[in-house]
């Protein structure tokens, strides 16, 4: 499992996110504009858009999901708000989700085992936040889904053997298109 160290960016996310969830009613609809707009805010400006939110989507998204945690929102609908803030900021700041899409959800799967989410949820609401984003902003859904659910098999895969089958299981009835990459496998 990656270090629990955090870099300075994902510092600033987690930092931002307790600021602005304290105290909110709608924690999770403030949390995904949150995350999107932090995005975008990052991103501007950076020669490549889609390469700078590769290197850095750890951070981003573990950010999130820590600072969700600290105001006592860890629940696994922070997963899907902070995969889908993510991925929607990146297309709003005009880079390329396809390339985002299995790592953001990687990233929010292990983030969601580091602050104590219940993984096979975590993974399912990763994989259909991305699906959601992607939809959103335009992309091929399919490929979305076939990466969404590779990032999140693979990440549960680092954190316990003994969860993919369940994640598989689970992904496999619950979202559209998974069984068909799972069966694949």
């Amino acid at each position: 499992m990656p270090g629990t160290i955090l870099g300075d960016l994902g510092n600033k996310m987690k930092d931002t996110v307790v600021g602005v969830l304290k105290g909110v009613d709608e924690v999770y609809d403030t949390l995904f504009n949150t995350v999107r707009d932090n995005t975008v805010s990052f991103l501007e400006g950076t020669g490549d858009v889609t390469t700078t939110a590769v290197e850095n989507v750890r951070d981003v998204v573990v950010g999130a999901l820590r600072g969700a945690g600290d105001v006592g929102e860890v629940g696994t609908d922070a997963v899907s708000g902070v995969v889908k803030g993510v991925l929607k900021g990146v297309g709003d700041a005009g880079g390329e989700t396809a390339n985002l899409v299995k790592g953001t959800v990687s990233a929010a799967v292990l983030g969601a085992s580091e602050v104590g989410s219940d993984v096979t949820d975590a993974s399912v609401k990763a994989v259909q936040g991305a699906i959601d984003a992607v939809r959103e902003v335009g992309g091929d859904v399919g490929s979305a889904t076939t990466d969404a659910v590779l990032g999140a098999i693979e990440a549960t895969g680092e954190v316990s053997d003994e969860t993919v089958e369940q994640v598989k299981k689970v992904l496999s009835s619950s979202v559209d298109g998974a069984r068909e990459v799972i069966e694949k496998l």
